[in-house]
């Protein structure tokens, strides 16, 4: 096996497998893939809870979708792979006129670049979802165009047709070193090996700043626990439940496995590497929860799942090379997005590889440069 690669990336999880098949599929002949885990997947990809949506309040995230749900409705056609991906929608909750009065400029702009997005009063909201209390509510958003897919697919869709196209994943696999030399990555070592490479594309999810400092580059990624909750099989719950968030909580839910997966973020979780799942945690969730939907009381739960978004300071991606070193790429940053946004991301690192630049979406939003002036958050991060 040769100890040389014109691509090594960093991370098994879904943006590393997609980066490697797109690398692959626009003729890229060694490419490289490391996970240290045993199996891919093990990371944020294998606790994700599987949402995809248009609802951004950045253009550049929009058009990001955009391009990914184009490539999940031909996902298995092109891979062979069923990703089950389910079109019920994403219904926004509000609460507050403030929060109403944002998503009601957000969804001017959105319906601008032809995202099917509707403003809605909270009886309308209750059409959608009968179960819903509208205790409290002003308003809600309403986009059919978003849904839910398979994580596990997805991955395995992007992994298989890698392989099959030659690119090497090597699992138990550490990167633990990185060289540089003369302003570029010259190599990487694994298990103490050495791997000369053109390109280092650091796709290590909520380790993304490890591997960066490995080469003396600083990605501004931290790891934030998020939990969810499973219910059993209720069979109340219909089979066109969409995505629901009661956005004053931050409590969201849907469809899985016949019941329920129910969860929210918890905002004084400090940053850090935990995934055991906090069963007190529960207790706030169900109470936000049954107050929105009030059906939710008689559920009884069947597992827990704690796993790890890799949270950037702006909640925006970090995708692009380095000015300093200008063949260490990053895809990092992800903030909960990406998964759905993995076949956009992909696709775009690929053609900056092999072309220079990216011609599917704009890459300068995400730029890790930005970093040094104001930046722009985005709004919509659950």
């Amino acid at each position: 096996m040769s100890n040389s690669a014109e691509a090594v990336i960093i991370g098994g999880g879904i943006i590393g497998a997609s980066i490697a098949y797109h690398l692959a599929a626009r003729g890229l002949t060694d490419v490289v893939l490391f996970e240290r885990e045993e199996a891919l997947g093990t990371g944020s990809t294998g606790k994700c809870a599987g949402g995809v949506r248009l609802q951004f309040s950045s253009t550049a995230n929009v058009e990001m979708s955009r391009t990914s749900i184009a490539a999940f409705e031909r996902f298995e056609e092109e891979h062979g792979v069923a990703v089950d991906f389910k079109r019920n929608g994403y219904l926004f909750v509000l609460g507050d006129d403030a929060d109403l009065d944002v998503f009601r400029e957000n969804a001017r702009r959105q319906r601008e670049l032809g995202v099917p997005v509707e403003v809605l009063t909270p009886e309308e909201a209750q059409k959608i979802v009968p179960e819903l209390s509208v205790d409290g509510l002003v308003g809600a958003t309403f986009c059919g165009g978003d849904g839910i897919a398979n994580p596990h697919a997805i991955l395995e869709g992007y992994a298989s047709h890698a392989k099959r196209l030659g690119v090497r994943i090597l699992r138990t696999s550490e990167v633990t070193a990185v060289e540089v030399s003369g302003g570029r990555v010259r190599g990487v070592s694994v298990a103490g090996e050495r791997f000369e490479t053109d390109w280092l594309i650091n796709a290590a999810g909520p380790w993304a700043r490890r591997v960066g400092a490995l080469a003396s580059v600083e990605v501004p990624v931290e790891p934030v626990r998020r939990q969810y909750f499973v219910t059993k099989p209720m069979a109340w719950v219909p089979e066109n439940f969409p995505l629901l968030i009661d956005w004053s909580t931050g409590c969201y839910m849907h469809k899985e496995s016949g019941g329920m997966l129910v969860g929210e973020s918890d905002p004084v979780e400090p940053p850090g590497f935990a995934q055991t799942v906090d069963w007190d945690f529960l207790g706030r969730v169900a109470e936000h929860a049954v107050a929105r939907v009030p059906r939710l009381a008689e559920a009884e739960v069947a597992r827990g799942v704690a796993g790890l978004y890799e949270v950037s300071p702006d909640h925006n991606a970090i995708i692009g090379c380095v000015p300093a070193l200008p063949n260490f790429v990053c895809a990092n940053g992800f903030s909960g997005h990406g998964m759905q946004h993995a076949p956009a991301v992909g696709l775009a690192v690929a053609e900056l590889v092999t072309e220079g630049a990216s011609s599917s979406v704009r890459l300068e939003p995400y730029a890790i440069e930005r970093f040094e002036k104001e930046q722009v958050p985005e709004f919509n991060v659950i």
